[in-house]
C-alpha cells in the first residue's frame, strides 16, 4: 500500500477493483474481515464502507450486511457523459454564459473520445431514462437542487461546478467569486470613482453571495461606506439590468459607476442608460461578469471579470473521468481564480478629469 494514499482510499479503491473484475458481486465479507485480509483497522474499513454507501456503490441492509449496488457494478460504458442544468434556469443551456460552459466540457470530452448531451429535470421521467445512458454527468450547482445532485450521484459519478454540494464527498470547481469582485472595485476606485452602485445576482448559492460580498469588502477596503441604496436586487437576466438601470435613474444622485454581477446585466443597464441620453463611459461606468463573446462586441465594449471558462471545463471532465475509472480524484474542491479585463465601457470621473 502506497504510503501516500490514505488507508481509508485504499481500501475503496480495493472494494472497487474487486466488484470491477467480479470478485465482489453480492454481499460483501463483514467489515471485521475485511480488515483482517487488509491489514487496516476495522474503523478505516468501516469509513470507506460508508463512503462507497454515499456514492452509490454500496448499500446496506439492516441487519443482514453490505452489498454491491447492482445498478452501478453492472453498468456498461456507453463514453457519454451529461450536463445538468436545472429547469428553473429558464434560458436553460441557450444563456450565453452555460452555452460556453457546454461548449467547452464538449472539446474536452471529444478529446478522449467522449459525447457531452445536455439535460435537465423539466420532465422527471426523461431525466431518469437520460441518466441511465450516461457514464457521469458535470452539474451546475445550486443549493436548491441539492437532492437532485444527491439523485444523481446515486446513478453515475457527477462534478458539481458554479457552487460546490452540501455533500462534500462530491467534487466541485467553482470560481473564486469574492476576489474578482475585489478587482472590480478596485479598479474603479482607481479611475476615482467613490460612488459605485452594485447589481446582485440570486443571492441563493454561493456565487452570489461571494460577488456582493466581494463588492462590500471593495468598498471597504478603499475607504468608501457601504451604501445599500446604491444596491440594485438583480436575477442575472437582461431584464434585470433595464430595470437596475431604472432604478438607479430614480436616485436623487446616480452612482457614477455601476458593477454587475454578470454581463447580461451589464448589457441591459448600458442599452437602457444609452437610452435616456447617458454616455458610456464619459457619463458613467459600467463593469460585467463572466465575459460572454458579446461583452467585447458591443460599443462601448464592456470592462468584465473573465470567467476561467476553459479551466472549469478541464477540471471538471478531468475529475469525471477519474470517477468514472474509479481513480482517486487529488483535488477534491478547486477554486479558479477570475481575471479582469479592462476595455471601453470605464473612464476616470468627471472630478478626476477636471481636476
Amino acid at each position: 500500500m502506497s504510503e501516500s494514499v490514505p488507508k481509508y482510499v485504499f481500501v475503496e479503491n480495493y472494494i472497487k477493483e474487486a466488484i470491477r473484475k467480479k470478485q465482489l458481486v453480492d454481499k460483501l465479507p463483514g467489515e471485521r474481515v475485511l480488515a483482517q485480509q487488509l491489514g487496516v483497522s476495522y474503523m478505516t474499513v468501516r469509513k470507506s464502507i460508508d463512503n462507497l454507501v454515499n456514492d452509490g456503490v454500496l448499500y446496506k441492509v439492516p441487519t443482514q450486511g453490505t452489498f454491491v449496488n447492482p445498478d452501478k457494478a453492472n453498468r456498461k460504458k456507453t463514453r457519454t457523459i451529461g450536463y445538468f442544468l436545472d429547469s428553473s434556469i429558464v434560458a436553460g443551456i441557450s444563456s450565453p454564459y452555460y452555452s460556453l460552459i457546454f461548449n467547452a466540457i464538449e472539446k474536452y470530452a471529444a478529446k478522449e473520445n467522449y459525447s457531452l448531451v445536455y439535460f435537465s429535470d423539466a420532465d422527471k421521467e426523461s431525466f431518469k431514462k437520460t441518466l441511465q445512458k450516461l457514464d457521469g454527468v458535470i452539474a451546475t450547482c445550486f443549493p436548491r437542487i441539492e437532492i437532485t445532485i444527491l439523485e444523481i450521484k446515486q446513478t453515475v459519478p457527477v462534478v458539481v461546478i458554479d457552487n460546490s454540494a452540501a455533500d462534500k464527498t462530491i467534487p466541485s470547481i467553482i470560481i473564486d467569486n469574492f476576489n474578482a469582485d475585489v478587482q472590480s472595485v478596485d479598479y474603479i476606485c482607481s479611475l476615482g470613482h467613490r460612488r459605485i452602485g452594485f447589481m446582485t445576482g440570486l443571492e441563493d448559492s454561493d456565487v452570489g453571495k461571494s460577488r456582493f460580498a466581494g463588492y462590500q469588502y471593495g468598498l471597504s477596503k478603499n475607504a468608501i461606506p457601504f451604501d445599500s441604496t446604491l444596491v440594485y436586487r438583480g436575477n442575472y437576466s437582461y431584464e434585470a439590468g433595464i430595470e437596475g438601470a431604472e432604478y438607479f435613474l430614480s436616485l436623487e444622485t446616480m452612482p457614477t459607476a455601476i458593477i454587475c454581477a454578470n454581463d447580461s446585466m451589464a448589457l441591459g443597464a448600458i442599452q437602457k442608460l444609452t437610452q435616456n441620453g447617458f454616455d458610456i463611459p464619459n457619463d458613467i461606468s459600467i463593469v460585467g461578469f463572466d465575459d460572454i463573446e458579446v461583452a467585447s462586441q458591443i460599443v462601448p465594449a464592456l470592462t468584465t471579470v473573465a470567467a476561467p471558462i476553459n479551466d472549469i471545463a478541464q477540471h471538471a471532465f478531468n475529475s469525471l473521468k477519474k470517477l468514472i475509472n474509479n481513480e482517486p480524484v487529488e483535488h477534491q474542491h478547486i477554486a479558479l481564480p477570475a481575471r479582469l479585463v479592462i476595455r471601453q465601457s470605464c473612464t476616470k470621473t468627471q472630478e478626476v478629469k477636471a481636476a
